[in-house]
């Protein structure tokens, strides 16, 4: 049985809901992102303590030169980890739609269903990523209206097996017309983890300067964005339910 509401919702009723859903979700979903967690952590490591620093007795062309040597290993690297964590993601909806839908599963059936979908998301998100950089590029504006616009298609590509270009035009009928309140409901919990993680860095800094007190505070200020970062799949998930509710009516 469906926990989800069953007529268009007001943003603080989403925003309510999507608190008791992630809380109902949480065990199910943390597990990956400390995955992600894990891996971003490693991915730092590699290139603080493990990649060989840039010789400082080179002159400033002979520093460029090999910069651009280590460069595609580290976009190669990073774009290992991008996909790992998308991977990771998307399995992060399955799970939250078989909570809200009362319905049993397990960490790895969720993993292997997101694998069979993984190359219909990385298409659909080169195509998100362009279509927003053209839009960034022609005028801010665009690319700002695209960015939520087409942040939906995982959701239908996920949930209702459709292809990328498909999604992608999927989302943005889904949110065209209701462009602000998405915008508002993804906005108020960013706002406020920006405050919040504002605030830690800020006492952070001034009980304790040191490098070392800075390194451990930045593990803690992504240990927090890992624990916080499943809400806003969830949040996304209650907000494509009502923007199709409000569809259909």
């Amino acid at each position: 049985m469906s926990t989800l509401p069953q007529q268009p919702s007001s943003v603080p009723e989403i925003l309510s809901a999507s608190v008791k859903l992630y809380a109902d979700s949480f065990t199910k979903l943390i597990g990956y992102s400390l995955i992600i967690f894990a891996a971003n952590r490693l991915l730092t490591v590699f290139f603080t303590d493990v990649m060989p620093a840039v010789d400082a007795t080179l002159d400033t062309e002979e520093q460029q030169a090999a910069m651009m040597q280590m460069l595609p290993s580290l976009l190669g690297i990073v774009f290992i980890v991008t996909l790992f964590s998308c991977l990771f993601y998307s399995a992060m909806i399955y799970r939250i739609d078989n909570v809200a839908n009362q319905r049993d599963d397990n960490f790895m059936d969720a993993l292997l269903l997101a694998v069979k979908k993984f190359p219909i998301i990385l298409v659909a998100g080169m195509l998100y990523t362009i279509a927003i950089t053209i839009g960034s590029v022609l005028l801010v504006i665009p690319g700002v209206i695209l960015m939520i616009s087409l942040a939906f298609c995982g959701y239908f590509i996920l949930l209702e097996d459709m292809g990328a270009y498909e999604s992608l035009m999927a989302s943005h009928r889904l949110v065209w017309g209701d462009w602000w309140r998405t915008n508002w409901v993804f906005f108020v919990p960013s706002l406020i983890l920006i405050i919040v993680l504002f605030i830690v860095a800020f006492f952070g800094g001034m009980t304790d300067p040191t490098a070392e007190s800075s390194n451990t505070l930045n593990i803690a200020s992504e240990l927090l964005a890992a624990v916080i970062t499943p809400y806003f799949y969830v949040i996304g998930y209650l907000q494509y339910h009502d923007l199709k509710l409000r569809k259909n009516q």
